[in-house]
């Protein structure tokens, strides 16, 4: 077991779009993984917040396990929004891939 005390900084999501009423919101998370070659690739994950409610009993903040009819318009153009954001900002390294690609299939 390591002693390494050195505590890493916390991950923050890419890009956040919300949390709107209810705390329903979503994350855009760039993560990395190891290749079978060796290379890092980056890619996104998107992670969709809970409704949030104050339980009565206890008087705690809870994560619902569903969505209300009224949640539905605020998560739907989250997620549009978080569609929208990856389709247009390429995965950093993914526009060299991409130049290379074009390069060898124009014969250049």
């Amino acid at each position: 077991m390591s002693n390494d005390t050195k505590a890493r900084p916390p991950k923050l999501p890419e890009k956040k779009i919300g949390p709107f009423a209810n705390g329903v919101g979503v994350a855009i998370w760039l993560n990395e993984a190891e290749a079978e070659d060796g290379s890092v690739r980056q890619y996104r994950t998107v992670t969709v917040n809970p409704r949030r409610y104050l339980d009565s009993k206890s008087g705690q903040w809870k994560d619902a396990a569903s969505f209300q009819q009224s949640d539905l318009p605020a998560l739907i153009f989250a997620l549009q929004t978080a569609l929208g954001f990856c389709f247009s900002k390429p995965v950093p390294g993914q526009e060299q891939a991409e130049a290379a690609g074009l390069e060898d299939e124009s014969g250049e």
